[in-house]
């Protein structure tokens, strides 16, 4: 009864309210949000002409993009977006027997919609590529396909996969505490950036949070929504032009617990010859993160490969 009484308190002081807007990351341009038949989904935008949608990776939200839409919104509308689950949009959790992929896939496709895009340029990063190329094939509004450090090309057995579900499982990312996030966030990057730690500690935060459990469900999900829909046997069915662009020194795709003889540029390659119209990019002295880390060589690229 105490618990109870406690907590009506703070809804009605108000330091429940601050205590839950203290967990958003923050970004620097103004989150508009848009409600759609599975909730409300947060994004920024900005500039005018032709309009680019990013989607962040797992674990990632809006300020993985917004180097980009700063860089990019001089000549194009940009939009970034959280997914469901992340940053400041609402968790869906009820998926309807989808894979979460194919979810994220479909709030893409009712976002274009409601908001009347006719024509985008989709770009990706990582997982956030895997998802736009499932919108891609799906979609005829795609136009053009930016894939950053795409995920999803890769090949896993049952084993593996099994394997790797069970060292994801949302508990692993609830016990993850400060030197163990710094160390995965490490990893994203060759040399990594002062200004990535805005990032790392956005996601510290999240430890202290009401959130914790359904942000470690929502990564635990996409993760086994990376292995449930792999996109590597439908490349060919892309139709529109597709730049594959990675970070030389990506130390994350491919996997190199399972896969230590497979190396990125061999991965892209292959990848590159199996879309049609593919342009395959790489850039010295980079990540996994390279969208981050080398933001302005990143943003070049994909300038000229959209004009």
């Amino acid at each position: 009864m105490k618990i109870l009484v406690h907590i009506l308190f703070l809804l009605l002081s108000g330091d429940y309210a601050n205590a839950q807007d203290s967990c958003l990351p923050k970004y620097d341009l103004p989150v508009k949000s848009i409600s759609l038949g599975a909730g409300k989904i947060a994004y920024v935008e900005k500039g005018k002409g032709k309009t680019i949608l990013f989607i962040h990776g797992l674990g990632g939200n809006i300020a993985h993009w917004t180097k980009s839409v700063n860089y990019l919104s001089p000549g194009f509308r940009c939009i970034a977006i959280d997914l469901p689950g992340y940053g400041w949009s609402q968790r869906i959790a009820d998926t309807k027997g989808r894979d979460q992929l194919q979810m994220y896939a479909d709030v893409i496709a009712e976002f274009l919609r409601r908001k009347k895009i006719k024509k985008v340029y989709l770009a990706g990063h990582s997982m956030g590529a895997q998802v736009a190329i499932i919108t891609a094939l799906q979609n005829r509004k795609v136009k053009k396909l930016v894939l950053v450090s795409p995920a999803g090309l890769e090949t896993f057995s049952d084993k593996e996969r099994q394997l790797l579900e069970m060292a994801t499982a949302p508990a692993t990312f609830e016990k993850q505490d400060e030197p163990v996030i710094r160390n995965n966030f490490k990893l994203n990057f060759f040399d990594q950036p002062a200004d990535a730690e805005v990032l790392i500690r956005d996601r510290i935060r999240i430890r202290n949070c009401p959130i914790l459990g359904a942000y470690s469900e929502t990564v635990s999900a996409g993760v086994k929504g990376m292995l449930a829909h792999p996109v590597r046997d439908s490349l060919r069915y892309l139709s529109m032009p597709v730049l594959i662009l990675f970070g030389r020194n990506d130390a994350l795709i491919p996997n190199k617990y399972f896969h230590p003889g497979l190396t990125t540029a061999t991965l892209a390659k292959e990848a590159g010859s199996l879309v049609p119209k593919a342009s395959v990019e790489f850039i010295e002295k980079a990540g996994h993160m390279v969208n981050f880390e080398k933001n302005t060589e990143t943003n070049s690229i994909i300038k000229k490969f959209l004009q």
